[in-house]
């Protein structure tokens, strides 16, 4: 406020890139930060005018991955200074994740030991949102002046107003959702679709994909009554797909703007509906809309579960423009499936089912819990097996250490065994008060921690488990299916296909 009158707010939205130590892969390049378009949304409708969006794991051309960091302080300190000298008030915000913590705190360390208080700070997002001591070490800590916790559009208006900290969760109908995301005002875009377009996945070319999301809670953890066990997002919530007008409106407008012919919509399980007849019934109002909206015609990438991929469900996802599936298989037998809350439905139906109507699958294996010593013997067989036979249908295999996010049930389990005084876990319980301390973990401590609990909570032997997952992995790596891991992805040339 200069002169009794009320500076005027500039937010710059930004996301950071995953800390040192990820690997950037052909995803990164894919996965347009949505969090912040959003945001900027919600900015333009409180304010009247939108702020900038920033995604630091691509700001621009040209600009070597470990320049990345060094070209968002310069570019976000130049707009600060801009904005400063017009006489308005900077406001930075950050999207917070368990992945990208530790840099988001650098980041904005940084920028406030360069600006002091003529910068105001803060943070929010589903690191916040779920983990409770996450949101208390950020309060603390002194160079973040706003935490949100919970949906931006209730929150971003209190903190605006100068509330250090604003929490509550938007009541959501199909006709008023959660905010479309706005991407005008992003930095880099262009460069970035031009850049996906280069690449060419499994066939695919000339992509060029923005992202949307339709429906936040997820029809299986409703329908299970409780998230997966390494969940950690919001899933248990209402399952309103966003009404068919705006849903179809939205995707011609990126069509139109962007040039776009990919969406990825990151819904936790794009189907809002369990049970085939009601998959079904619900797909074929879908297809129905599609047509009465002159729905563009868009390729869409989705998260989908086992369940949801059936004889009867797969032509009908064919038809709306499903084009790639995320299904995590994760388990590998009834055991390691129901330890995860995963569906017992038999992956391989699920495969066939993407096979005989050309869907593209992308999964995963999550190793960490319902392990014995047969079973883990079973997990190289059992990737064989969806190599051998789907291998032209599974555009990439993951094979995940469990990890044990904050906020989820697996993480909130350990933390309890830790802390019940058993010597052998005195590490866990330093990495747990280090957690508590700092609002995050490094990628070191955090895979550390996932190990810590599978040699401790599984019926068999660590060396066993990493031992069967480097088979399992090998296998992925020599077939033409994409090989994922937390660290480490295969890379896509060029104009031509994959390599390893």
């Amino acid at each position: 406020m200069q002169g009794g009158v009320m500076s005027t707010l500039r937010p710059i939205f930004v996301h950071c890139r995953p800390d040192a130590g990820y690997d950037l892969r052909f995803d990164t390049i894919m996965m347009v930060s949505m969090g912040v378009a959003s945001l900027n949304q919600v900015a333009y409708q409180i304010l009247g005018y939108p702020g900038v969006a920033i995604d630091e794991t691509f700001i621009g051309s040209g600009i070597p991955d470990d320049g990345e960091r060094a070209h968002l302080f310069d570019l976000t300190s130049g707009l600060v200074e801009e904005y400063l000298i017009a006489g308005d008030q900077p406001v930075i915000m950050c999207t917070l994740l368990s992945y990208n913590a530790l840099g988001t705190d650098s980041f904005l360390r940084q920028m406030k030991h360069r600006f002091g208080s003529q910068l105001i700070t803060g943070v929010g997002g589903q690191h916040i949102t779920m983990c409770s001591e996450a949101c208390t070490a950020w309060r603390t800590k002194p160079y973040i002046d706003r935490v949100a916790n919970g949906d931006a559009e209730v929150t971003l208006q209190e903190l605006f107003n100068g509330q250090p900290y604003a929490q509550g969760k938007k009541t959501i109908m199909s006709s008023d959702h959660y905010a479309r995301p706005y991407y005008g005002g992003y930095i880099g875009l262009e460069d970035r679709l031009q850049e996906m377009s280069r690449f060419n996945l499994r066939g695919i070319k000339n992509m060029r994909m923005l992202l949307t999301e339709s429906v936040r809670g997820c029809s299986w953890a409703v329908a299970l009554g409780k998230a997966c066990e390494m969940c950690a997002l919001d899933v248990l919530l209402p399952l309103f797909f966003r009404g068919f007008p705006e849903h179809f409106a939205i995707e011609a407008e990126l069509a139109d703007m962007y040039g776009v012919n990919w969406i990825f919509d990151v819904s936790n399980q794009w189907l809002p509906a369990q049970g085939s007849a009601e998959q079904v019934k619900w797909l074929e109002g879908y297809c129905a809309a599609r047509v009465r909206y002159d729905g563009p015609d868009i390729s869409k990438y989705v998260y989908l579960t086992t369940n949801s991929v059936t004889k009867e469900t797969a032509p009908l996802l064919r038809q709306a423009g499903v084009q790639i599936a995320y299904v995590g298989i994760d388990g590998w037998d009834a055991r390691t499936r129901r330890e995860l809350h995963k569906t017992q439905y038999d992956p391989f139906k699920m495969l066939d089912a993407a096979k005989s109507s050309g869907l593209l699958v992308r999964t995963s294996m999550v190793i960490g819990s319902g392990i014995t010593s047969e079973n883990i013997r079973e997990l190289p067989k059992f990737v064989k097996a969806i190599l051998d036979g789907y291998g032209d249908t599974v555009l990439s295999f993951g094979t995940f250490m469990e990890i044990i996010l904050p906020g989820a049930e697996n993480w909130r389990q350990f933390r309890e065994m830790c802390f019940s005084g058993a010597s052998e876990l005195q590490r866990g319980r330093e990495l747990y008060a280090s957690f508590d301390v700092h609002g995050f973990l490094d990628l070191d401590q955090q895979e550390e921690l996932n190990l810590l609990r599978i040699q401790h909570t599984q019926q068999t032997l660590l060396d066993d488990i990493l031992a069967a997952k480097a088979e399992a992995e090998e296998l992925i790596l020599a077939s033409e299916t994409l090989s994922i891991d937390i660290r480490h992805g295969d890379h896509l040339d060029e104009g031509s296909d994959f390599d390893h």
